[in-house]
């Protein structure tokens, strides 16, 4: 008999886990649902991790400082260096929460959603575009999962 693991949600671990399922259901579909899906379980990771009464000390403080960057405290963001993680963790915290937000939008990065051309149906959102930069919204998602991921495993 394979034993199977019940998907919980009462630890940061699980939360990460669920953004890993839907990054493959993004892979899969290319669809905006699944793709905000990711954004938004990524985006309360570093939260989480926080709040744990299990996480360790070191990494309870490397969320805290990822919170700060997320927040925009004391980071300058730029959409030209989307390839750097700190970039990356800002433009998850954008995606899920610059819409909301009752300030002037001309402090934010404009983002929207992008498809390949020629347009095929159903159509794929894989592209991003944050203010004058365009970016695979995939590669951005595995990159901040794998950032994580690899936190964890050295925590």
């Amino acid at each position: 008999m394979r034993n199977v693991r019940i998907p919980t949600l009462n630890v940061y671990s699980d939360w990460l886990e669920k953004a890993k399922y839907e990054l493959a259901r993004f892979e899969e579909s290319c669809g905006v649902y699944d793709m905000a899906n990711c954004f938004l379980t990524l985006n309360s990771i570093p939260e989480w991790i926080e709040k744990s009464d299990e996480a360790p000390k070191r990494l309870k403080e490397l969320a805290k400082s990822k919170i700060a960057v997320m927040k925009g405290r004391g980071f300058d963001f730029d959409e030209g260096k989307l390839i750097e993680i700190d970039h990356q963790l800002r433009l998850v915290r954008l995606f899920c929460n610059h819409s909301k937000y009752g300030d002037s939008k001309e402090k934010f990065a404009h983002i929207s959603m992008g498809v390949p051309f020629p347009l095929t149906f159903p159509v794929k959102f894989e592209f991003l575009s944050v203010g004058s930069e365009s970016v695979k919204a995939l590669e951005v998602l595995q990159s901040v999962i794998n950032f994580w991921s690899s936190q964890l495993k050295n925590a």
